[in-house]
């Protein structure tokens, strides 16, 4: 018998094998028959893998509970990588809580998790097989840390505004069909599982109303990744860390500052037309707060908000300055904190589209949900840091004045290697007019010294502490950079000590070979 030839095949690389591969399908139904040649696995198991490293590039440190996972695609990846790893099947006539051949058993509308137990709660194809979703959703948000996601699949039908009920399960075991019955595949039985559900346009609004879960939702025709076809979506639902100004119904900053400090914030912030929150781990805020040169709480809080909104200002001007723009540009703040400046650059920027990134998930959380930022997360390997895009512009301000020299290099280098062909990098370093505020400061041989210390409390001094580099250290770094152009460098240049510097990538066109060339030429 002649063997079936192929309806699609390509080379591509596979988001779980980690690998270039082949992507194979016999059938022209790709959500179910496009292939990986090595793992075999499916589109859908493909997109959440590929958000789940571009999201979280650190999900093998997470605390992780899978429900329903199948022997092929992400589910075995998790298991074997993830030593948080939770799995759990439904077995309606055991008891909850229980290890049954091989998996906790639960009940996804009444589990049995303590609460906050979870980083991430992931299922695939699940939330159309539940009798009651609303009660799914809490019950996942109760278990999700704050700032913890759900990410998950499940078909949304494009013509379909409105969700509908399918069926639903009474208490007596009878099933009320409103549809044709439809069933799909089930790791556990033969019998299959019924879809409850047809999910509309409307799912993202039903989340946020069932659980206040924020929601982000990834579409994907992507033929390198081999996910193409129908149903590519891959929702995101973020845990708030607190109730947002719509659940309260009156302007907030975190509850951990004074309710006196809260109002200053909130008179000085409507003077400037931006957001008043503040949150209780922003180290820049606390810093100038408890400075001594500040002879009142309300002149160190104005310093504050102004100070973030002249940085904005400033890289606005740069922009403007070095990347002519026909379009918007997608600009990265780098090491954004808990929003000094964003709070101030979303507006500043605009058209532009701007996304943060911090190591810290709490930021990012606070920078997404407060401001509306795309928050990408960062991690402590320059090299593991996973871009949802390349930039066209990137800057990242008082970073490297915390980098020890085992790492300074290579964040320069892969902050670089972010950039758009074009595109520009700005940073800031302190340099040797910093020095003052160092008296114990000594640059060695190559212009660079690091002190194992910081105002910051959370990190590891050895990581993140302070550092002082010459212009010639630097100069050495960004000659490192394959084919920079070095546009400017500005001693002292920002907040009166540290030094600026901006380059840019070639161009595609552009002959690639380092272009280093003095500051002001």
């Amino acid at each position: 018998m002649n063997q079936r030839s192929p309806v699609y095949s390509r080379a591509g690389y596979c988001s779980i094998c980690e690998a270039a591969t082949n992507f194979v399908a016999q059938y022209d139904w790709y959500r179910d028959h496009l292939n990986c040649a090595q793992c075999g696995s499916i589109p859908r198991e493909r997109a959440l893998a590929l958000v789940l490293s571009r999201h979280f590039p650190n999900w093998r440190t997470l605390a992780i509970h899978e429900s329903s996972p199948g022997p092929r695609g992400i589910s075995p990846k998790l298991q074997r990588d993830c030593a948080g790893y939770v799995a759990s099947q439904f077995f309606p006539d055991k008891p909850l809580g229980k290890q049954i051949n091989g998996f906790r058993n639960e009940n996804l509308e009444l589990q049995t998790f303590a609460d906050e137990s979870f980083d991430l709660v992931v299922t695939l194809d699940v939330m159309e097989h539940v009798n009651q979703p609303a009660d799914v959703l809490c019950e996942v948000a109760r278990t999700l840390k704050p700032g913890g996601v759900f990410l998950f699949t499940v078909p949304t039908y494009k013509e379909r505004v409105a969700s509908e009920r399918r069926a639903l399960y009474r208490p007596d075991g009878t099933v009320d069909h409103y549809a044709e019955p439809e069933y799909h595949g089930n790791p556990i039985s033969d019998a299959g599982s019924l879809v409850t559900f047809h999910y509309g346009y409307d799912l993202a609004e039903l989340i946020y109303k069932w659980s206040g879960m924020d929601v982000q939702v990834v579409r994907f025709h992507d033929h390198r990744h081999g996910i193409i076809g129908d149903f590519t979506e891959v929702y995101l639902a973020t845990k708030p860390f607190a109730h947002s100004k719509e659940e309260t119904g009156t302007p907030i900053v975190d509850h951990t500052w004074p309710a006196e400090l809260r109002a200053i914030c909130e008179d000085v912030s409507r003077a400037l037309n931006v957001p008043p929150e503040v949150h209780g781990k922003d180290d820049t805020f606390r810093f100038l707060h408890d400075h001594p040169g500040f002879p009142t709480k309300n002149e160190a809080i104005d310093y504050y908000f102004k100070d973030g909104a002249r940085s904005a200002a400033k890289v606005r001007r740069i922009v403007d300055e070095w990347v002519p723009a026909g379009v918007p540009l997608t600009i990265l703040e780098f090491a954004a904190g808990f929003g000094a400046v964003t709070r101030h650059a979303v507006a500043a920027l605009v058209p532009h589209i701007l996304h943060s990134s911090n190591v810290d998930a709490q930021a990012n959380d606070f920078l997404s949900s407060v401001f509306g930022v795309q928050s990408v997360q960062s991690t402590h390997v320059p090299e593991e840091l996973l871009l949802p895009t390349e930039y066209d512009v990137i800057f990242a301000l008082s970073f490297f004045s915390h980098r020890p020299r085992s790492t300074w290099g290579r964040w320069l280098q892969r902050l670089y290697a972010g950039l758009q062909p074009g595109g520009v990098l700005l940073f800031t370093t302190h340099g040797t007019t910093s020095m003052r505020y160092f008296p114990q400061a000594m640059l060695d041989g190559t212009g660079f010294w690091f002190d194992q210390s910081s105002e910051q409390g959370d990190l590891e001094v050895a990581k993140y502490g302070q550092t002082i580099t010459s212009k010639e250290f630097v100069d050495g770094q960004i000659a490192q950079l394959s084919g920079a152009e070095y546009l400017t460098y500005e001693p002292a240049g920002w907040w009166e000590h540290q030094d600026l510097y901006v380059v840019r990538k070639p161009s595609a066109a552009a002959h690639v070979g380092n272009q280093m060339k003095a500051a002001g030429d």
